[in-house]
């Protein structure tokens, strides 16, 4: 894929759990705080898998991409509604802060890290029945007419690609989707490219790391 070199890029890891041999669980384990321990030791096991196999990639990547070593990597997350573990990631490292996203779907988990811009990342299978109506709630007026122009063999890809950026760019806002989709328009399809939306500027990404999934990350500019 082609890159704008001038424009600042997160680092991007994207791994299916079939492959959770490639990470360091047991290590990743050992070293959790207190209230991740538990919220690991509380949870079902197909979602304790989750919770550490998405813990392990988003250590991993964010030591390759600073080199250094996982061990100096503190990594908390508190909701800022309930004050339980399961809020965004927070990640420190030699007295500095490094943003970090993560997102999960049926199979596979996406991470992205930036050592200077908040970034959100959000991963989806590229399936039709997950973005059946999507374009209902989520596009604005302008992007749904733009949408329905489109030939009919690339509008799955296109919705997926305008949801996961709305997704992303919720999660480097910090907000979620209390701010409604619907009300962010993200301009131009080409990617990467800069929009201004929601009063702030974006870099807006879609890597394509595997068939049949869309990645998309977006970084906040200052």
């Amino acid at each position: 894929m082609h890159r704008a070199d001038r424009l600042p890029q997160p680092t991007v890891r994207f791994l299916r759990w079939a492959s959770a041999a490639e990470l360091d669980l047991v290590g990743t384990a050992a070293r959790l705080d207190a209230p991740a321990r538990q919220r690991l030791d509380a949870s079902p096991e197909s979602a304790a898998r989750r919770f550490l196999f998405g813990r392990a990639l988003l250590v991993r990547t964010v030591a390759e991409t600073i080199g250094t070593d996982p061990e100096r990597i503190e990594v908390t997350a508190v909701c800022p509604d309930c004050g339980l573990a399961h809020g965004r990631p927070r990640v420190r490292t030699g007295g500095r802060t490094i943003h970090v996203s993560l997102s999960h779907t049926a199979d596979a988990s996406a991470v992205a890290v930036s050592i200077e811009h908040p970034v959100g990342v959000d991963v989806e299978r590229l399936d039709a029945a997950r973005f059946a109506g999507v374009e209902d709630v989520a596009l604005t007026p302008a992007e749904r007419e733009r949408w329905q122009r489109l030939p009919d063999r690339r509008r799955l890809r296109a919705l997926a690609e305008r949801w996961t950026a709305k997704e992303a760019v919720t999660k480097a806002l910090g907000t979620g989707l209390t701010t409604d989709p619907a009300t962010i328009d993200l301009g131009q399809d080409a990617a990467p490219h800069v929009t201004e939306t929601a009063g702030h500027r974006f870099v807006i990404d879609h890597p394509e790391p595997a068939p049949g999934f869309v990645v998309t990350t977006a970084l906040l500019l200052p």
